[in-house]
């Protein structure tokens, strides 16, 4: 085989070289175009892409915080906001109840216009709400007097007290709490702060944050990932959520869970490299004022994701190389056509009367060459197999009925001779016993225990002689004797037994009837004596084959340790029973796991005599 591949004037050869050409060329040349046109073209527009991508988003951010701002100077002028804070101390209180109506009517008004709004109120001075409507289940609704609270103590009133009169304080995510029913809702909320002027307090809108954000949240997808972090790393979204709307959880920081992402809180727009990941990242100040508060935008996604368009043309090169093989393949089949064609049909009618064991016909027409000479050899040579393995199985089947014969004659002999004998003994026993007395009998209590045992020796023996030649298996077939032995395994050891026997139309020949019976046999004797099981299934089914399962959930054992010990001749007995007409017995267990009995062996049937 060697010197023809090395001799390079030979026809194997050159197929060979002819191959390597078509299939290395291509390769090498379609790597090197691959190579410069991945790096040069396709990664920095995809790149490029995801950062036009992220841009578009944060305009987005920033045109409905734009939006809001203009509300918000929109409500602190409105005629009704402007009279109640143009009240003082010295109003009569009907005056500032009349105002405060008015102003919540108008809140409401504009709230029912702006369903992204969660809260609008406007807060005094001194921390107290004196209007706020809120958008609840879809409609707009005022707060109740009894529902205004002091914000005086809120992370957001202080903040926005703090700055100058017509700044803006928007804050991270927040948590509003919303009463529904007996329990309490958790809404995610966003802050947005204007402080009035002569300190008349402020006007806030609180929008959801689903409003703010929810594009992002509708664009996460399985791997990629939109988020949101503020400047000190916190994030207001990750992972399509805002926050656990059920479990008020810490927030996660962007330091737990990229540490090598720690450039990203200076702010910037470009891009970021884990080793896993790219993170394009853009930032938004969401008041112009304050230039050290910050919200960082960015979207990360696995780089094999990122890539999947420049995966795909390496599948496209990857198909096409395979074509250029195929056509290598193709070319030199074609050219070794007279060759290699007889030797494989000459392998496959090998492989299929080893499979099957039937003789494959001559091909036509006959070659006159060497190739059709080995195919007469082979046909010469399957058709003798064929005779010594009809033969063989001729053998073995006389062997079976022999050895059955052999039990149904040893069966005979117990049941009219040492059967017969046993009863005879305990019908003596026992009117000997009966004639003396108990009261006479010294030794009356030995005697009934001699009588019992004659019973339990007899009823052994009867049991013996029906496993030595079942009349039910002669009688009803394979399918009765296996439910038979089954029940009757189970009654004597007390399991729970599931039976399930196909239906046989046609009754297997006796060889095949025999060797299943007694593989079932030995199966149940091996689990009544070893298993300790509670519960054997027997199945019988009807395809290719009859196949038939037994498995058990006993203690199991370990049958590599068992052959080491040379031990086992029940199980050697079911898989040579079984290895005798061509099928197979499959033995799997470990201990604590149970064990399964699974059989074998092909179709061979015999019509059932009326």
């Amino acid at each position: 085989m060697a010197v023809r591949y090395l001799n390079l004037h030979g026809l194997q050869a050159r197929l060979i070289l002819v191959f390597l050409a078509l299939v290395l060329i291509p390769l090498a040349g379609i790597g090197l175009y691959d190579h410069f046109f991945t790096n040069n073209a396709l990664v920095p527009q995809v790149v490029q892409r995801l950062v036009r991508e992220v841009h578009l988003q944060a305009k987005h951010l920033v045109s409905v915080l734009e939006h809001t701002r203009g509300d918000a100077f929109l409500v602190s002028n409105l005629r009704s906001m402007r009279m109640l804070r143009s009240l003082n101390s010295d109003s009569s209180p009907d005056m500032v109840r009349v105002w405060r109506q008015e102003a919540a009517q108008d809140l409401l008004v504009f709230s029912a216009t702006r369903p992204g709004y969660y809260q609008l109120q406007y807060i005094d001075a001194s921390g107290s709400e004196l209007a706020r409507v809120d958008f609840v289940n879809g409609t707009s609704r005022i707060a109740a007097d009894s529902e205004l609270r002091q914000r005086q103590d809120a992370g957001y009133f202080q903040e926005t007290m703090a700055l100058a009169a017509g700044d803006v304080y928007v804050s991270s995510l927040e948590i509003e709490q919303q009463p529904r029913g007996a329990q309490t809702e958790l809404v995610p909320v966003i802050r947005y702060a204007l402080k009035l002027d002569n300190d008349d307090g402020l006007v806030v809108i609180s929008l959801h944050a689903a409003y703010l954000l929810g594009d992002l949240v509708s664009y996460a997808a399985q791997r990629d990932n939109w988020a949101v972090f503020d400047q000190n790393g916190y994030f207001l979204l990750y992972a399509g959520r805002y926050l656990n709307p059920e479990v008020a959880a810490p927030r996660q920081q962007l330091q737990t869970l990229y540490p090598q992402a720690e450039p990203l809180l200076k702010g910037g727009v470009g891009t970021h490299e884990t080793d896993s990941n790219v993170l394009v990242f853009n930032t938004i100040y969401p008041t112009a004022t304050q230039p050290d508060r910050f919200w960082v935008i960015y979207f990360d996604i696995p780089k094999d994701v990122l890539l999947a368009d420049i995966t795909n043309f390496h599948y496209t090169v990857a198909i096409f190389l395979l074509g250029t093989f195929i056509t290598a393949v193709a070319l030199a089949m074609l050219a070794s056509e007279r060759i290699v064609t007889p030797i494989l049909d000459l392998k496959r009618r090998v492989e299929q009367f080893g499979r099957n064991g039937v003789v494959p016909a001559l091909p036509l027409p006959h070659r006159r060459d060497e190739i059709g000479a080995l195919n007469i050899a082979f046909h010469h040579m399957a058709l003798e197999l064929d005779r010594k393995r009809q033969k063989q199985r001729r053998l073995i089947e006389q062997l079976i009925t022999a050895q059955e014969e052999e039990r149904k004659l040893v069966a005979f002999d117990l049941h009219d001779g040492l059967i017969q004998q046993m009863v005879g003994a305990r019908f003596h026993l026992t009117n000997y016993r009966q004639q003396c007395g108990l009261e006479e009998c010294k030794n009356g209590e030995s005697l009934q225990r001699g009588c019992d045992a004659l019973t339990e020796a007899i009823a052994e023996g009867r049991r013996i002689i029906e496993g030595l030649r079942p009349a039910v298996l002669d009688d009803l077939g394979l399918a009765a004797a296996l439910e038979e032995i089954t029940y009757s395994a189970s009654q004597a050891a007390g399991w729970k037994v599931d039976c399930t026997i196909d239906n046989l139309s046609v009754e297997p020949d006796k060889t095949m009837s025999v060797t299943l019976f007694r593989i079932a046999q030995e199966a149940l004797n091996n689990i009544r004596k070893h298993a300790q099981a509670e519960a054997v299934s027997v199945h019988l089914s009807n395809g290719d084959g009859l196949q038939l399962t037994i498995r058990d959930n006993g203690c199991g054992f370990n049958p590599a340790l068992l052959a080491e010990r040379s031990r086992g001749m029940g199980i050697t007995t079911m898989r040579e029973r079984a290895h005798l007409v061509d099928g197979r017995c499959i033995i799997t267990s470990a201990p604590g796991m149970g064990t399964t009995v699974e059989v074998w062996v092909p179709n061979r049937w015999e019509e059932r005599q009326p």
